[in-house]
């Protein structure tokens, strides 16, 4: 393995690490209650029903079910099966301490709806710690392959990572975090047939476009993007022969990406009809999200607004037009996949009710766009003039104040401190001094109940004996990752000096056995839980 793949895995456990520090340890959405109620109805009795809430509606069958696509919650079950498993293990040796520090207070009055006091929740919550991590180690991968060296693509990942929109969402179990994975991922193995073509990575890249389908079936507006740019590269290697035939070589080229995105739709269609009793794509999306907002509110509210402006929770987007500038030179294709995503997904979230996906914390919606939007940054660091750090400094400190915001205070209890439900509807989104950025900073200074982390909630709770062993272990496993992507980073660098090919910089076979392990423990888990 090389040393840039063995940097990429260290850098996945760095990150996993200190999101995990952070986690919340409890739902503070119906959103997610709503898909994490999927998850524990598919491992204890293989259905999706839910209690009726909130973002649930009657199924035909006479059982609630979530609007929201089963993606996810497929892909939380492993989590669901460690919690289950720690918990009974715990409750077999009699510590019921660690199952107190673990589970958190109990939120919710209703045994079934509860937002945190239990084993599951905790690590099912932990599912977007080591989703955004992977997201970011993607990313690097990506950020070396489009030319960046290691020390750069290592620099723009962690400016990624940390201080942009994306690290608050590494705290809750919210879809947008595994939404925007799978869709990097896919233009990242489109970007990588481009070069060296193979119906492995076309495949691959269907997949990762399948499962984004899965876990947010409105992603289904990137699809004409991701096809016109697998098109547009396949078509000019065709050199050979008439029209005719340089056609249907295309679609034949094209069949490898196709066909596992057909077969998620058809899985989706089947799950739409199993809950509703109808053979549909979006499912109950029709009857909960109607195109009512005027599009120019939403252009305005999602670009400039303060609540909601894309660029100001993602700060290092401000200077999107500098280093978009080299990048559109070389990658003309890839430039215009990116924006051609770019301006589907807001002209789709600036059109639909509640275009600002409120409650949350600044523009979910549109966190998916925020990585591909960054993709240019690694190669323009790698060659920015010192004057231009006088910029990139600012953006990166703001970024890093914002997610620390995002992070360490509850979303849910500022909305109750500030009366944002009694006021005039979203105001909050325009005026500076209502915003929640505002509001956040009171509740950070504050130091009260909003500011609301799982290992802030155990110091509170227990005092100092639980929280200072489990902190120093957190210390321990973050200095030692740390040093090993230090150490893998000179190594990358000596290699990227010699000139290795970026075509063997992934660390596909580890991931493709790590999937595999879990794959395996999953199933005899339900098997052994249900014996």
């Amino acid at each position: 393995m090389t040393a840039p793949a063995k940097l990429s895995i260290w850098l996945f456990l760095l990150l996993a690490g200190i999101y995990v520090t952070v986690t919340r340890g409890h739902f503070w959405s119906t959103d997610e209650i709503a898909v994490y109620q999927q998850t524990r109805s598919l491992w204890e009795h293989g259905d999706l029903d839910t209690t009726p809430t909130l973002n649930t509606l009657p199924g035909h069958i006479r059982r609630y079910y979530a609007v929201y696509g089963p993606g996810q919650s497929v892909l939380a079950l492993p989590l669901y099966g460690i919690g289950k498993a720690v918990r009974v293990g715990l409750e077999y040796m009699g510590a019921q301490t660690s199952i107190r520090v673990l589970a958190g207070p109990t939120i919710g009055g209703i045994q079934d709806q509860l937002w945190g006091g239990q084993v599951e929740i905790f690590f099912v919550n932990l599912f977007n710690a080591l989703t955004v991590a992977l997201l970011a180690t993607v990313y690097f991968l990506f950020s070396l392959r489009l030319g960046a060296s290691p020390k750069w693509a290592l620099a723009a990942t962690l400016i990624f990572a940390l201080a942009t929109h994306i690290a608050g969402f590494s705290t809750g179990f919210f879809q947008h975090g595994a939404e925007s994975l799978f869709v990097l991922w896919s233009l990242y193995f489109l970007f990588c047939d481009s070069a060296a073509p193979s119906r492995r990575t076309r495949t691959a890249a269907g997949a990762a476009a399948g499962a984004m389908l899965l876990v947010r079936i409105s992603t289904a507006v990137l699809l004409p993007a991701l096809t016109a740019y697998l098109a547009y590269y396949s078509w000019r290697r065709l050199q050979d022969g008439n029209r005719r035939h340089r056609l249907i070589e295309l679609g034949r080229q094209c069949i490898p990406f196709f066909l596992p995105v057909a077969l998620a739709m058809l899985a989706t269609v089947a799950v739409n009809y199993w809950k509703f009793g109808a053979f549909s794509l979006i499912g109950a999306y029709s009857r909960t999200v109607p195109f009512s907002t005027p599009l120019l509110l939403g252009l305005y509210g999602n670009l400039f607004s303060v609540g909601q402006s894309i660029f100001l929770f993602s700060p290092i987007l401000f200077l999107a037009p500098w280093y978009f500038r080299s990048f559109a030179r070389r990658h003309p294709a890839e430039t215009a996949a990116i924006l051609a995503m770019s301006v589907s997904s807001l002209l789709l979230y600036s059109k639909i009710y509640l275009w600002h996906g409120q409650w949350s914390f600044g523009p979910r919606y549109l966190v998916h766009l925020v990585p591909l939007l960054l993709l240019p940054l690694g190669p323009w660091l790698q060659e920015a003039r010192k004057a231009a750090w006088l910029a990139i400094v600012p953006m990166v400190l703001g970024g890093l104040l914002i997610e620390v915001l995002h992070v360490a205070v509850n979303v849910s209890y500022v909305y109750y401190h500030e009366h944002y439900s009694s006021a005039p509807p979203f105001d909050y989104l325009f005026v500076p001094n209502l915003s929640q950025l505002a509001a956040h900073w009171r509740a950070l200074l504050a130091w009260d109940s909003r500011v609301d982390t799982w290992l802030v909630n155990v110091a509170r709770q227990f005092g100092t004996q639980p929280t200072v062993p489990v902190a120093i272990c957190i210390l321990w496993f973050l200095t030692w990752c740390g040093r090993q992507v230090r150490r893998y980073l000179r190594e990358a660098e000596t290699e990227s000096a010699g000139g290795v090919a970026p075509a063997f910089i992934s660390a596909a076979p580890v991931a493709r056995g790590a999937a595999a392990l879990v794959v395996v423990f999953t199933v005899a888990g339900l098997m052994l839980d249900h014996l």
